[in-house]
């Protein structure tokens, strides 16, 4: 027999024998060298123990998680509102586009316009006027003749700032003429187009020099009956009212807000807006040269390279408009840990004289190398504590993300990778959330209202954290068919990067399809793989480990994050609760294991009463699309299929049909199943309009029976289900998905119609794979 004693030291074997049957092995006795691997020794240098990998789902939901920590933190600890203020800079566009108003603005009495201003050239009269002439016009037997007449006694013209109040006059009717924005007199409530009216050239009156006009004849009955108070006139405050709010304090400034606050004469240079959080970027490495000092680059400097990360982050961040970027510099492993963190401790809490970071962005130092020395800087030197060290993705695997606190305040940190592809890619999916997140602050009146006031205790406050994660703001998304194979990473799934287009599905149904093209070749360090980009596809992992084939084909739809947004009109984007980002279930563990079962697949056919002579031949058929759209035979198999007839859809919801369905689902046919496919049929009728009514009732009617036993809903998938659907036919858009988990979240559900049954499938395959992994962990 062996026995083997071990301790903590550097261990040199030695053997001895103390009995006829047994040896001892002593391992030790010499302390481990200060230096694991000298400059010129051959030895590997001894591997640090790896981070568990965790979902990019998650790492995205930590980051929320502790920057809504953070901001509820300031207004527990800090006593004072979260949204701080400051003068804004400049009145300058360029410094007020963007930014998160700190105030609610409201107009200032009487509001805007503030006179009565004429909305064409024309002339202002009274309407008491029009009344008397219209009792002469109707007892007139020639209408044609009548001659409704004005003096002309004054004018005024848009920008006078003096109005001649006494233009009146008492014994005839009387007529200002006015243009388009001047101030309409007071008395005067109505304005005459000038196209409706002509001169009275024939008028002559020696008595008087008052000019007369005439309502043209074939406009007299129309003025008569039409003109009212106010005709073709602004009223004081009928733009925007007094006191009415023009900016919301946490809206986002856009330029119409400018417009409004010019017409209101509210001075641009007092208005308050949010603090823009302050981020630093910094570069690690002795391979790295400044990009900006090209001169220092020379042609015999093997193995230098410049520093593309710094230019490209801050470039990056300055364009979200949401953050302060600061170039930090580039620290080399040489420095040190003891001095490298020592001059971040500086720069992340600032002095007397300097004001500190809110945010400090690295890249490079953060992987198993023997020089990768960021991760003992933040932990070691600053006293950080690291929430995850590795993101299951391709590409930036080693993505690391550390919170520093320090007498009730935080410092966020991300040690991105140092290839500035995988840089600029973990900046967009993590950094920008966050800092969207610090600049809009969060609304703590609206808070309290949903999880309690009280943040001082700790289940309030873990519900408002919840709250203010759960609707965050993240990357706007589209589900996207692509143009050509893609081959599958084996080992992580890829945020590919991808130029879009939309085509329209047909040239009469007035919708839209996105198409992706890959921008090429996806290596970590090529550059070029992010022009022209639009977004970031998500690719599942592939291989049997994954979502079991090798190669995403053309035509299939996956969903991708975009670096911008579609439409300006769009509103506060998608919300993390609703994104692809989102975990379908709630789960503490910090790993999620990628072991990919098969997937176990029930089908409830659900047939109108018209259709149940269809139930004998559409199971099989059903069931063959599904399992050729979720992989093929060795990825889901069928369990077993029932069919359900659902009545005419009554006034009131139908309890029957709701019990049956849901003991068929609960029933022993389906039990075994981990995804439980209820599809609508309607694939068969030869009119559009009956597919669309069929689909869009029996869809309603299913989905309400659904409702009660649906634990928890996956909105986000379900949104991918019906954008793929409606993809592949206009015509599925008229059915409303629904995703979800029952039976106590063992198993998943969808509702979807048979009408564009693959390409709904094809949307969330990825997500669908991922889903089941967490249910099965």
């Amino acid at each position: 027999s062996l026995l083997f004693f071990k301790s903590n030291l550097h261990f040199v074997g030695q053997q001895t024998d103390i009995g006829e049957n047994t040896k001892i092995i002593i391992l030790s006795a010499t302390p481990e060298p200060a230096r694991i691997m000298s400059p010129k020794s051959n030895k590997p240098p001894q591997m640090k123990e790896p981070l568990p990998m965790v979902p990019v789902s998650q790492a995205l939901e930590t980051v929320l998680r502790k920057t809504s920590e953070t901001l509820l933190w300031r207004n527990l600890y800090e006593n004072k509102q979260l949204a701080s203020r400051e003068p804004s800079p400049s009145p300058s566009i360029q410094h007020l586009i963007g930014r998160i108003s700190a105030q609610n603005v409201k107009a200032p009495s009487p509001g805007y316009p503030d006179h009565n201003s004429s909305i064409m050239d024309g002339y202002a009269i009274k309407t008491s006027d029009l009344a008397a002439a219209k009792v002469v016009y109707e007892q007139c037997t020639n209408k044609d003749e009548f001659l409704l007449d004005y003096c002309i006694v004054g004018k005024v013209y848009a920008g006078d700032e003096k109005i001649d109040e006494n233009l009146d006059t008492n014994d005839v009717r009387s007529a200002i003429y006015v243009t388009t924005g001047a101030v309409v007199p007071n008395g005067f409530d109505a304005v005459i187009p000038i196209e409706d009216t002509a001169i009275l050239h024939d008028y002559n009156d020696s008595s008087s020099d008052v000019l007369k006009m005439k309502i043209v004849p074939s406009k007299v009955s129309s003025i008569l009956n039409e003109t009212k108070p106010w005709t073709w006139i602004r009223k004081i405050g009928s733009d925007v009212a007094a006191e009415s709010i023009v900016l919301s304090k946490g809206e986002k400034i856009r330029p119409v807000h400018l417009a409004l606050l010019a017409q209101l004469g509210a001075p641009l240079d007092v208005l308050q807006v949010k603090t823009l959080p302050r981020i630093g970027v910094l570069s690690t490495g002795n391979e790295l040269v400044d990009a900006y000092e090209s001169s220092k680059l020379k042609s015999n400097q093997l193995g230098k390279i410049p520093d593309a990360n710094r230019p490209l982050l801050l470039s990056q961040l300055g364009a979200y408009g949401n953050c302060a970027p600061t170039d930090l510099g580039i620290v080399t492993d040489d420095d040190g840990i003891d001095a490298i963190s020592s001059r971040l401790n500086q720069i992340l809490w600032g002095n007397d004289e300097t004001e500190g970071i809110d945010v400090l962005v690295a890249t490079g130092g953060i992987s198993m190398g023997e020089k990768d020395i960021m991760e003992r800087v933040f932990v070691r030197g600053m006293g950080g504590k690291v929430h995850f060290g590795r993101m299951n993705m391709k590409p930036g695997k080693p993505t690391t993300f550390i919170t520093i606190d320090k007498d009730h305040s935080r410092k966020l940190v991300f040690a991105l990778p140092g290839n500035p592809v995988s840089a600029s890619v973990c900046c967009e999916l993590l950094v920008r959330p966050c800092l969207e997140l610090l600049h809009n602050g969060v609304d703590i009146d609206e808070i309290g209202r949903q999880t309690g006031p009280n943040f001082e205790d700790e289940s309030t406050m873990r519900e408002a954290v919840k709250y203010v994660v759960e609707n965050a703001n993240v990357h706007e998304e589209v589900v996207a068919s692509i143009t050509s194979d893609i081959k599958l990473d084996m080992g992580r799934p890829e945020y590919h990067r991808v130029t879009l287009n939309r085509k329209p599905i047909d040239n009469n149904s007035g919708q839209y399809i996105y198409q992706a093209t890959s921008t090429g070749q996806q290596r970590s360090s090529i550059v070029l793989s992010l022009r022209n980009a639009d977004g970031l596809m998500m690719l599942p992992r592939g291989g049997p480990m994954g979502c079991g084939s090798t190669v995403a084909k053309k035509g299939e739809s996956f969903p991708v994050f975009m670096f911008s947004k579609i439409s300006s009109s769009i509103g506060s984007g998608t919300k993390f609760k609703d994104s692809s980002h989102r975990p379908i279930l709630d789960y503490n563990n910090d790993h999620v294991h990628n072991k990919r079962e098969k997937l176990m697949v029930g089908v409830v056919i659900c047939l109108s009463e018209k259709d149940r002579g269809k139930k004998d031949v559409l199971p099989d058929e059903l069931g063959s699309r599904i399992v050729r759209s979720l992989g093929g035979e060795s990825k889901a198999s069928i369990t077993s299929h029932v069919t359900c007839i659902v009545p005419t859809m009554a006034k009131a919801p139908n309890d029957n049909f709701a019990n049956k369905l849901s003991s068929l689902i609960h029933g022993p046919a389906i039990e075994g199943s981990n995804v439980i496919f209820v599809v609508v049929a309607s694939k068969g009728d030869t009119s559009k309009s009956r597919t669309r009514h069929v689909a869009f009732r029996t869809g309603l009617e299913v989905n309400h029976a659904l409702a009660p036993i649906i634990d928890k809903h996956a909105h986000a998938l379900a949104l991918q289900v019906r954008k793929g659907a409606s993809s592949q036919d206009g015509i599925a858009a008229m059915f409303e998905n629904v995703v979800g988990t029952l039976r106590e979240r063992s198993s998943l559900i969808i509702t979807c119609s048979d009408i564009g049954l693959e390409r709904a499938i094809g949307a969330m395959k990825g997500s669908l794979f991922h889903a089941i992994s967490l249910i099965n962990a």
